[in-house]
């Protein structure tokens, strides 16, 4: 049986921080974002923080939201996808979620700065990961 790590699975595991500067993102429906600090919390246990790849985070994710779908950079050769639901611009905002299996996700990214927060829930943990998006041209 082959194994296949997600995305929010890798997510999962990641954030707290304030973004450095991130771009514009009004309009665009490609983003490439990087997490940037993760947090993860259990019910038994108290929070960690620390940076992303303690989690097995991938450095960069591309996130299509007319394909509905969050993927890694093909430089990354990590080849993971995984589906979103939805997808909403409101207030300034691009809000999308997802489940997968036994976890839930939420991205909250403000299309004027590129600034994003992640919530992932599971049922033995929540992971919440701050970081910055910009445009995801055709050069990516």
């Amino acid at each position: 049986m082959r194994m296949r790590i997600s995305i929010v699975a890798a997510l999962l595991a990641v954030g707290l921080a304030t973004p450095s500067a991130a771009d514009d993102l009004t309009g665009t429906d490609k983003f490439l974002c990087t997490a940037m600090q993760a947090t993860r919390c259990s019910p038994d246990a108290a929070c960690t923080s620390g940076p992303p790849w303690n989690w097995n985070i991938p450095q960069f994710i591309e996130i299509d939201l007319g394909a509905k779908q969050l993927r890694t950079t093909k430089a990354s050769g990590e080849n993971r996808s995984t589906p979103t639901k939805n997808h909403e611009r409101a207030n300034g905002a691009v809000a999308l979620q997802g489940i997968e299996g036994r976890l839930a996700f939420s991205f909250v990214i403000v299309q004027s700065t590129g600034e994003m927060a992640v919530a992932v829930a599971t049922p033995d943990f929540t992971t919440s990961v701050f970081g910055a998006c910009t445009p995801l041209t055709a050069q990516h």
